[in-house]
Order: structure tokens, then sequence, then C-alpha cells
């Protein structure tokens, strides 16, 4: 008897072994960048902000954010920052801000929010691909012909962690109280809550030990936005209520990271397996390890010598 049960799980053992080497998944630790885009100044200080990454060895960076709302959003700009995004000696994914395009207008003071958001997703999402000299495999949700429109949600996977970027603007999801005029937000939401449910599957089925979201607003934290009643349509409740309901039922942690600043850098908030951070104009260093229960933990990426020049962190193993 007793060998039958030292066999029986010598053979699970050697099974869940074998089974994890097929799948061919490292588990070692590493580190990404992240950040939000500078609200002043903003040419300078993201041009600063990308030579500081030079020396550095993120698995990636993310940044939150093309350009500040108080800049131009014609094509020019916009053709300058892919250029700047390309001079990256590490792939560069982008996760699209409010100010990428919700607050543009012309001359006459019209809206041109959908024709910037059009032309955004030409110029920088016209591929699987990320940006930046080495650049990563990305899977689109363009992919599917039913959400041919949505190229900026996207995922890839790191050593048994699923990333993706989910858009989702921080005044209120871009939610517009006018009667009639919400078909963005409500079409929007619908690929949302489609992708979210596509992302769990495919964590739960692969077994990854955790998700990692990027957005421009937090679902998890609402107010309403200036100019509007006191008591607003909640424009993040869709996805918060979907986002707790497949937390609930995913064994592993879910992190997400948004543009919409923190009370701390570099804080993860956690409840439960869910934790949330909060992005600051200047990059945040998210360690993943695998083998440990927390998996993430932030930190400012650089620091400042004696002399004034940022300093990478040491590399962890």
């Amino acid at each position: 008897m007793k060998k039958w049960i030292i066999s029986s799980v010598l053979f699970l053992a050697l099974s869940a072994s074998a089974s994890a080497a097929l799948q061919g998944v490292p588990t070692g630790s590493f580190y990404f960048l992240a950040m939000a885009q500078p609200a002043e100044n903003n040419d300078t200080r993201l041009k600063k902000a990308f030579a500081k990454i030079a020396h550095a060895k993120p698995a990636f960076v993310v940044l939150n954010g093309i350009k500040a709302k108080t800049e131009s959003c014609g094509d020019e700009l916009l053709f300058e920052r892919q250029n700047l995004f390309n001079t990256s000696e590490k792939p560069v994914i982008l996760s699209l801000s409010e100010g990428d395009w919700v607050n543009c207008r012309n001359s006459k003071g019209d809206s041109l929010a959908i024709e910037r958001l059009i032309r955004l997703k030409e110029i920088f999402f016209e591929n699987a691909h990320s940006l930046g000299m080495q650049t990563l495999e990305l899977t689109r949700q363009s992919l599917s012909n039913r959400f041919s429109n949505y190229p900026e949600n996207a995922y890839w996977q790191k050593n048994a962690i699923l990333f993706a970027t989910l858009h989702m603007p921080a005044e209120n999801n871009h939610y517009i109280t006018a009667a009639g005029r919400n078909a963005e937000f409500e079409d929007r939401t619908i690929a949302n809550k489609n992708w979210l449910d596509r992302l769990f599957r495919l964590a739960s089925r692969h077994r990854y030990k955790g998700i990692v979201l990027f957005s421009d607003g937090n679902p998890f934290f609402y107010s309403a936005p200036n100019g509007l009643n006191p008591t607003p349509r909640d424009g993040f409740y869709e996805i918060r209520q979907k986002l707790n309901a497949l937390v609930t039922r995913y064994p592993g942690r879910v992190l997400f990271i948004h543009g919409q600043g923190a009370s701390a850098p570099a804080e993860i908030i956690w409840k439960g397996r869910l934790g949330t951070l909060g992005l600051r104009p200047d990059w945040t260093r998210i360690d993943v390890n695998p083998a440990t229960q927390t998996l993430f933990k932030a930190k400012p990426a650089f620091r400042k010598t004696s002399g004034g020049h940022p300093k990478t962190r040491p590399e962890t193993k």
C-alpha cells in the first residue's frame, strides 16, 4: 500500500512537472516601468523621461497617454511622439488617455474627439507589435471582426503574468450627460466587457499567476467630473461590476494600474487579491516575482545622486 501511495505521488509530481515544461512558461522575476503623461512642459519632460531609461533594463515600458491635455491634437505632434517612442531600446506599449483625444477641438470650439481618436488608432495601433527598437508581439482586440475598431486594447504575456491595456478615459470614462450622444461610450463599454471576459478566461486556462491591467481611468475611485451636476451617472459602473465579478472567480492576483495619480508615489493599494496603482509623471518601477505570494512590488524607478543626476536602482534577481 505504501509503495502504491509513493508511486502515485511521484507520478502526479512528475506529471505536473512535465505539464509545466510542456507549457514552456518561464517563471523568473523581472521588472517593467510605467508612467503617466507630464501635465506641463510635456515635450521637454517626456524627452528627459525617455533619456533616463537608456541604461535601464526593464522588460518593457508602458506610457499612459501620448500627450498632455494642453498640447496640440495635430498629426505633427503625434508623429513626433511616435518617433520619440521608437528611439527606446526597450518595447514601448501605449495606453490611451483622455488627454489624447477627449478634449480636442477645432478653432471654432467644436469637438474633434472622435475624429482624433480614429486618427490615433491609425498612427499608433496599426500592427501587431509595440513601439521601440525592440518590440513585443501584441494580440489586439481588433483581430475579432466584432471589435475591429478597438486595436488599442491589447495583451501580451511574460513569465506566467498576463498584461493588457483597457481603454477608459479618466474623466468619467467619457460618459456624456447630453441625451443621444453616448454611442462612443456605449460601444466601447461593450467592447471592454468582452475584452475583460477574454483576458480572464485566457489567464485561467493557462493558469497564469497574475493579471496586470493598464488604463487611464480608475473604476474603483469615482468622483463627479467638474462642471456636471452633483450626482452624474457613474461612467465606470459597468466595468467596475465586471471586474469585481471576474476577480472573485480568478485565483491569481490582479493589479490595476491607472493614470489618475496616487496619494503616495509607487504605492499599491491591496484589497484582497486586487491591487490598484496610480501613476505619476515619472517612471514607476514594478518588480514582478511569480515565485512570491504578492507577485508585485512598486517603487520610484530612479533616485538622484549627489550630483543631481538620475541613477537607476540596482537590478533585482
